[in-house]
């Protein structure tokens, strides 16, 4: 059910919005900007921890510190 959520939002934010002609030229280079993004969606949901590390780095060495 969540791939087809993606979907369906993919279709309806960027293809919908790359047949205006104004935004054409912007959607055209697919191999600059879906690719890469899709490569990252994989990476994230082989490892979870990839999205915010070094956020939840600084919040555990916080966390960490108020304990001593």
């Amino acid at each position: 059910m969540t791939i087809v959520n993606y979907v369906f939002k993919f279709f309806s934010v960027v293809v919908v919005n790359c047949l205006e002609p104004a935004n054409i030229q912007s959607c055209l280079p697919v191999h600059e900007w879906l690719f890469p993004e899709v490569l990252y969606g994989i990476e994230i949901l082989r490892n979870p921890d990839i999205p915010y590390k070094t956020e939840r780095e600084y919040l555990k060495k916080v966390v960490n510190s108020e304990e001593l």
